[in-house]
């Protein structure tokens, strides 16, 4: 199966923007530093190195400025304290940090990297702020596509965090990847997708003016989307087996998109899961999701198959009335036998007269034959009949010559029908081979039961001959 390119890849890899927690300055009142020593922590840390009062009250100032984007507000506020001396070295380092995320924001990278690594060069600023940064250095040498600096940012910035996310290790594998070191990549993919996989998240529902609010219930939490994208390409890249249908599963059933029902409905094909594969195309296009000829034709045989003649129609002719399914033979025959089989007879006329029309057989003229016949449309029966016969490249012609005569006995055509059945009689003796058992039986059928119509049809005929003499004698008119 064809996944992603490296080009992609590098597009899709992260949502890269700034790290930006949910309150950009913290609230420094009532930090407890008690509270941090309480955890047993692997790693040693420094202690918490907080900004002046005065730095807190500029820069909680300046956090609604951000959260506005109102970048050069935001930047004349800061440089305001650039000159005055009585900021500390942290404080200075925190100004550099907003710094920094506003030249982010703006996709100044090598501004943003510069104040980055000036920041880093402060002996007194606060471990977590420089791991910050260093993540941000991180995302911006990717942006840059260096690399190897992007690594070793990661790295560190690994090293000295506490609960390293996912999301890092997901960046620090398509990093490696854009190296082509896949085998660092499927190392590092794996424990993003595993630590993603692993935590519980609240599960949510929409209340009645459509927000999302949580239940009270937890479930397991389910990792990026590009993280399982990623897994697959490195999978490929090394030539390893993986089975990539569960993968699929928990893609539509987290990330629905086109791609990953027909995906999933492709490797349900490949296992023979029928059923499933339906399940999935039929999941796509209620969802309005495909667009593609063959996608239509796929679930309509898929849906005919299954006894569903009407949903198969009614798919494909979706297809022709949004133009996703052009006219052509193949196409309009199909929509022309499902709406026959659903009995929807009124709807498959059309259909088959477009594909009879262009078609260079005459099958199609046969089947819109049999529609017209079975809404005793006989005279329009009798001229599509005729019509596929005089075409030919018949499959069955013997059989199209019985169907003719029966249309002709409908409506009393008594010697022409006669004519159309020991016609049928001619055309199997020629067709059908007697060497081969099948061919046998099958002629001995056809020629028995034109027989048996012939038979039938000349004492028809003498009966409705009888009754209308009688009807004559008694002064009756014909009906």
């Amino acid at each position: 199966m064809k996944l992603l390119s490296r080009t992609l890849i590098l597009f899709l890899a992260i949502g890269l923007a700034p790290i930006v927690t949910k309150n950009i300055v913290p609230d420094y009142l009532g930090f407890s530093l008690e509270a941090a020593d309480e955890k047993k922590k692997k790693k040693a840390r420094k202690r918490v190195k907080l900004p002046s009062k005065k730095a807190q009250k500029l820069l909680q100032a300046v956090q609604p400025l951000i959260e506005e984007e109102m970048w050069a507000e935001a930047t004349q506020m800061l440089s305001v304290a650039d000159a005055d001396p009585k900021f500390t070295e942290t404080d200075r380092a925190r100004f550099l940090w907003f710094y920094g995320y506003i030249y982010f924001a703006q996709e100044k990278y090598d501004l943003a990297i510069n104040t980055y690594k000036q920041l880093l060069r402060y002996e007194e600023v606060d471990y977590k702020l420089a791991n910050q940064a260093r993540f941000s250095l991180a995302q911006l040498s990717f942006i840059k596509e260096d690399y190897k600096s992007a690594i070793d940012y990661l790295l560190k910035w690994i090293e000295n965090e506490e609960e390293p996310s996912s999301q890092a290790y997901s960046l620090l594998a398509t990093t490696y990847y854009q190296l082509s070191n896949f085998k660092k990549a499927k190392q590092y993919i794996e424990i993003a997708i595993q630590m993603a996989e692993s935590r519980e998240i609240p599960v949510t529902v929409k209340n009645e003016e459509g927000e999302e609010v949580e239940t009270g219930e937890m479930k397991m939490g389910v990792a990026r989307e590009n993280d399982y994208l990623l897994k697959m390409a490195v999978y490929t890249e090394l030539k390893q087996d993986l089975d990539v249908l569960p993968i699929y599963e928990i893609l539509v059933q987290n990330y629905p998109k086109k791609r990953y029902w027909t995906g999933l409905a492709s490797l349900y094909g490949q296992k023979d899961r029928v059923l499933d594969q339906l399940g999935a195309l039929e999941a796509a296009h209620e969802d309005r999701l495909l667009d593609k000829e063959r996608e239509y034709i796929a679930l309509g045989q898929l849906l005919f198959m299954h006894q569903n003649p009407y949903k198969a129609a009614k798919a494909l002719e979706y297809g022709f009335r949004n133009g996703f399914v052009k006219d052509k033979e193949k196409t309009l025959k199909a929509l022309g036998q499902y709406w026959h089989a659903a009995k929807e007879l009124e709807k498959a006329k059309p259909a088959y007269e477009k594909a009879a029309s262009l078609s260079e057989e005459g099958e199609l003229f046969i089947f819109l034959g049999q529609v017209h016949f079975g809404l005793d449309e006989f005279s329009e029966a009798e001229k599509a009949i005729r019509s596929g016969i005089k075409k030919g490249k018949l499959k069955d012609e013997a059989n199209a010559h019985m169907l003719l005569g029966q249309v002709l006995f409908e409506y009393q055509k008594w010697d022409d029908a006669i004519t159309s059945f020991r016609t049928c009689i001619d055309v199997a003796e020629k067709q059908l081979d007697d060497k081969k058992e099948k061919q046998k039986k099958k002629k001995k059928k056809i020629q028995d039961q034109a027989r048996k119509w012939i038979t039938y049809t000349e004492g028809e005929e003498e009966r409705v001959q009888a009754l209308e003499l009688k009807r004559k004698a008694l002064g009756l008119t014909s009906s």
